[in-house]
Parts: structure tokens; C-alpha cells; sequence
């Protein structure tokens, strides 16, 4: 009895997602660096994938869903967990996942769809609206609030579509309180840790040029800069509960509102 090609296909299929599940089911928290792969699916603008493999396990990850995307021929860092969804990319989705451009070079490669249907660009959740938008403007009582900022690794740059939306809130915040004072506290993770065999860490410089980066832009915004303390540290602790972003939390700067 022979079995047709469609049929082996299928049970192919089959067993490579059991296998994807079986390794979203052990794995909590994924953390490697690797040479992005871009899946160009075809699918409509900016439908393409983006793919990373952890040498470790030899496990392929969409990496898709990162706010900040990888870049052809750049090392990136990958820090996510399994999100449990269907491969539609080639690889298990990661979810939460953060991917931070590193400055070694390595192969630009450029992967066709191989039937893989990908998903359409969407915006996220949240994200910066035009300006003759209307705001919802806070109301009171007003008590303290804090705003968390995070950043890339190695990077002071604000993270397009990630963080503007944060930034505004504590804007509109500080105004509509008339804050006494927004403390604005720059951190970056000097200490560092282990990935792949080696050892990352940041510069002491950053964090001050994080803190500047978002004093900056609340300025910019309408929060009067007599209101405003910088400050920075090379001490962050890690404000995400989740094993697999712990270390991504400590790239950040704090925003504390005092009305």
C-alpha cells in the first residue's frame, strides 16, 4: 500500500507542529543571538516574517511581533516566550518578544514564502494618533503616577510605535496635574548577562543619554522643563515578572508625576 504525497505531506505538517508544541510547552523563557532571516511571503505590504534561530536548540522563532524589528545582515538579541499561536511564518511565534540590533555584521539572507501565508502589518493596540485627534484628558483626583520607557538593548533611541504612547500619557498627565515635579531616571543594565557564550552589557553613558532622550521629548511635548528633575542610575532592577523580558526591563527610564 503506497501513501500519497499530499497525505505524507500532511502528516509532515502534523508532526512538525506537534513538535513546535511540544517545545512551547518546556520552554518558558527563550534568550539567544542570532543572524535574522526575513521571509518574504508576498502576502501584501510588509507581510513578511521575520525569523531567528537559537543555535542552542536548533529551534526556529518568528520573531515577527517585536516593536523593534530586526535588520538584514545585523546580529540581533531575541528575548520572548512561546505565545502558543499557529506557525504561520515558519518558525514558533514569539510572544512577548523583544529583538535589539547589535552591531556585528553576518549573511543577509532572504527567504521566499514557501507556502507560508504570514499575516498583513497591523497597528498595535496602542499607538500615536494624528494630532487633530482628541486626547482623552485625565481627570482627578490627582495622586502620583509612574510611567515605565523601555529601550533596546545597547540603544537610546525611542522605539518607534513602542513608547510614544507612554510618553504622551505622562505628558498629558504632568499639564492637566500642573505636576510640582516629574522625576525622569535613566537606567541601564552596566551589570549585564549571559547569552549564547557571551556576556552583554551597557555603558555607564547610557543611562543618562536614555534620560536625556525622554526629558527631551516631554519638553518637546508641553511639559515645562522648570518641572523636571534627571536624573540616572547603573543599578535597575527588573520590573517584569516574566523570566524571559527580566533583563529587557532593566533598559528603561522611570517617569514619576508628582502633582
Amino acid at each position: 500500500m503506497t501513501t500519497s504525497p499530499s497525505l505524507r505531506r500532511g502528516a509532515l505538517a502534523a508532526a512538525l507542529l506537534a513538535a513546535e508544541l511540544a517545545v512551547m510547552a518546556q520552554v518558558q523563557a527563550v534568550g539567544f543571538l542570532a543572524c535574522p532571516v526575513y521571509r518574504d511571503t508576498e502576502n501584501g505590504r510588509k507581510s513578511g516574517c521575520w525569523l531567528a534561530t537559537d543555535g542552542a536548540s536548533g529551534v526556529r522563532y518568528d520573531v515577527t511581533d517585536a516593536a523593534n524589528k530586526p535588520l538584514v545582515g545585523r546580529m540581533v538579541l531575541v528575548e520572548g516566550e512561546p505565545a502558543g499561536t499557529p506557525d504561520i511564518c515558519g518558525g514558533v511565534a514569539l510572544n512577548p518578544v523583544r529583538v535589539a540590533v547589535l552591531e556585528q555584521t553576518c549573511p543577509e539572507v532572504i527567504m521566499p514564502a514557501e507556502g507560508f501565508p504570514s499575516k498583513p502589518s497591523v497597528l498595535p493596540p496602542e499607538f500615536l494618533k494624528p494630532l487633530n485627534v482628541p486626547r482623552k484628558i485625565p481627570t482627578g483626583p490627582f495622586t502620583a503616577q509612574t510611567y515605565q520607557i523601555g529601550f533596546s538593548y545597547n540603544d537610546d533611541r525611542l522605539i518607534y510605535q513602542s513608547v510614544e504612547v507612554t510618553i504622551e500619557r505622562a505628558m498629558l498627565y504632568a499639564v492637566t496635574s500642573k505636576a510640582r515635579s516629574v522625576r525622569v531616571t535613566g537606567y541601564a543594565d552596566v551589570g549585564g548577562f549571559e547569552v549564547s557564550g557571551l556576556r552583554l552589557a551597557e555603558p555607564e553613558a547610557l543611562a543618562r543619554a536614555r534620560a536625556e532622550m525622554v526629558t527631551l521629548a516631554l519638553v518637546r511635548m508641553g511639559v515645562p522643563a522648570a518641572s523636571i528633575e534627571t536624573e540616572w542610575r547603573t543599578d535597575p532592577q527588573p520590573i517584569d515578572a516574566s523570566p524571559a523580558l527580566a533583563n529587557a526591563s532593566k533598559r528603561r527610564v522611570t517617569v514619576l508625576v508628582q502633582p
